[in-house]
Parts: structure tokens; C-alpha cells; sequence
């Protein structure tokens, strides 16, 4: 990931499996872009064992983007960027999915 990221980007895990990132002033439209970028970047790589350096093959990861609002608390940003993964995983796995991605808007008026 921080390939790909900027100087001031910020990665930290959150929870068992999975990561945020904060892209501090960058539009939705350019944080999907870095997501895709990840996303194909960990698919790229063959992943090895610790120990004996064996391959475990490839792995792929799908992303969920959304942009802070302003005034909004931390808890609803975090709460559409996990709706947008839950709505990757939900349409195939493997696919980074933004708040302004049909999927996502799609399922938010289902769940309405």
C-alpha cells in the first residue's frame, strides 16, 4: 500500500482483516483511483510463507471509499466506507466500490 501512497497518507489496521486509510484533501474521485491502485497492486503479488519462503499465491482485496463531510462525525465516515466494502464484497469480491459508485447506491435505498 504505501507504494502507492502520498507523504502524509495514513495506514493503520482496523480491526482483524481489515485497513483504513486517510488521504487527507484528496477528492472521492482521486481516493478511488488509489484504491484501484492498491487493490491491482496486492492482486499483482505473489504472497509468501514466513518460514520457508513457499508461495501462497496471489490474494485480492476489495475497498470500500467514502469522503469525510464536513461537520459529520468520525463513526458516519467509517460507517459508509465499511457499507461501500460490504458492497464490494457483495457484488463479486475483488472490486473497489466509492459512496458514488452505483453498487453502493443501489443497496443504501434498498436498505432504506
Amino acid at each position: 500500500m504505501t507504494h502507492v501512497l502520498r507523504d502524509g497518507d495514513v495506514v493503520g489496521r482496523y480491526g482483524g482483516e481489515e485497513f483504513g486509510i486517510i488521504l487527507p484533501g484528496m477528492p472521492l474521485a482521486h481516493a478511488r483511483i488509489v484504491a484501484e491502485r492498491i487493490r491491482a497492486t496486492v492482486m499483482a503479488r505473489d504472497i509468501k510463507k514466513r518460514g520457508d519462503m513457499g508461495s501462497l499465491g496471489r490474494i485480492t482485496i476489495s475497498i470500500g471509499v467514502a469522503q469525510f463531510r464536513k461537520g459529520e462525525k468520525l463513526d458516519a465516515l467509517v460507517e459508509r466506507a465499511d457499507a461501500c466494502l460490504y458492497a464490494a464484497k457483495r457484488a463479486g469480491r475483488n472490486r473497489v466500490v466509492s459512496e458514488d459508485d452505483p453498487e453502493f447506491r443501489h443497496e443504501r435505498s434498498e436498505t432504506r
